[in-house]
C-alpha cells in the first residue's frame, strides 16, 4: 500500500477517507518537516491541505528544498479552495505537481493515482529508481 502524507491541522479526515478508498495509506503530518521525513522514509505523495501552514512560506522550506532525486520520487499536491483542479499553470507557479480544488476532495484518490502514473512515466527514463518508488 502506498503511503501519502497529509499536511494538515485537524481537518484531514475527509481526505484520508478519499485516499483510503483508492488504496492509499494516508498519514497526517502537522508540519512540513515531518512530511519531508515521511517522504524520505518512502511516502509517494504529500498533500497540502487548506488549513496547513502557508505553502511557499518559510514553514514549507523543508519540502521546497528537497534534493531533486528525492522530489522526483514523490508528488506534491496542493488543495486550494479557490483553485480549479488540474490548473497546470497555477500548479507550476506554486511549485507543485497537482493543484486540486477543495470541492474535488472526494476524487482525491483517483486524481492522485492518475498523477502518480503520469509522473512515473515522465521520470522513468531519467531516474528508474524514482519511477519504481512511484509505482509502490
Amino acid at each position: 500500500m502506498r503511503r501519502v502524507v497529509l499536511v494538515s491541522g485537524n481537518q484531514a479526515q475527509a481526505y484520508q477517507g478519499a485516499l483510503a478508498a483508492s488504496g492509499f495509506e494516508a498519514v497526517i503530518a502537522s508540519s512540513y518537516r515531518q512530511a519531508r521525513m515521511e517522504v524520505e522514509a518512502g511516502a509517494v505523495a504529500v498533500v497540502v491541505c487548506p488549513e496547513a501552514p502557508a505553502w511557499g512560506g518559510p514553514d514549507s522550506q523543508p519540502l521546497l528544498t528537497m534534493p531533486a532525486s528525492l522530489r522526483r520520487g514523490c508528488l506534491v499536491v496542493l488543495i486550494s479552495p479557490g483553485a480549479q483542479t488540474g490548473d497546470g499553470w497555477r500548479a507550476f507557479l506554486a511549485n507543485v505537481e497537482l493543484l486540486v480544488s477543495a470541492t474535488d476532495a472526494a476524487r482525491l484518490g483517483e486524481l492522485l493515482r492518475a498523477a502518480l502514473a503520469a509522473k512515473r512515466q515522465l521520470v522513468g527514463l531519467l531516474d528508474p529508481d524514482a519511477a519504481h518508488r512511484l509505482s509502490g
